[in-house]
């Protein structure tokens, strides 16, 4: 019979193996974002995407339910569109959100050009509805950016990045973040995600 491990027994191991293999540096680091403790520094979420961005070399994936007033964050993205990285955003939908949502989360990123951005959206007709007849929402949160992941509760919106209290995982262990890649892009396979052409949701 072979034996059985919990999922913290799992993680210490594959962070032991991390610590073995690799160059010595944890798997994953916790980002704190608002008020600071006496025990843990503060890291602010939206510095730790901006210096992501500004590695990139092949790709970045961003999710989000809600994106407004993000300037910072489009000159980021802009110059690595620009460096010819292939930039992919999955967002909420205004209309598909039937009111969850005050404004498509695509239009915070209208300055960065358009021919480097892969859109897609979750249509309605996809998402199961509550009691009241609400649909779900695309109400996932990460970053993808080459082989690192920051997965977390922010949504990509200036109260996020300045002044609620968030908290996020950078995800450093390739496979894991290869596999955070393949369900989206299962997900856009099946037609769950459907992409936005001609700047329209349809």
């Amino acid at each position: 019979m072979l034996p059985t491990a919990g999922w913290s027994e799992i993680g210490a191991a594959m962070t032991a193996v991390g610590h073995l293999v690799g160059d010595g540096r944890p798997f994953t680091e916790i980002i704190w974002t608002g008020p600071a403790n006496s025990r843990y520094p503060v890291r602010r979420l939206d510095q730790v995407l901006y210096d992501m961005i500004g590695a990139s070399q092949r790709r970045v994936v961003l999710v989000t339910f809600a994106a407004h007033r993000v300037r910072h964050l489009c000159e980021h993205l802009t110059r690595a569109v620009q460096r010819g990285v292939q930039l992919t955003l999955i967002v909420e939908s205004e209309d598909e959100s039937e009111g969850q949502l005050t404004t498509d989360a695509v239009r915070a990123f209208a300055e960065v050009p358009s021919a480097g951005i892969r859109l897609y959206y979750w249509p309605t007709a996809q998402r199961e509805r509550n009691l009241a007849g609400r649909p779900g929402k695309l109400h996932a949160k990460c970053a993808v950016v080459d082989d690192v992941a920051l997965i977390g509760s922010a949504n990509l919106t200036d109260d996020a990045f300045n002044r609620n209290m968030e908290l996020g995982i950078l995800v450093k262990d390739p496979v894991t973040v290869t596999a955070v890649v393949d369900h989206f892009t299962g997900l856009i396979d099946r037609g769950v995600l459907r992409e936005v052409r001609g700047g329209t949701f349809q």
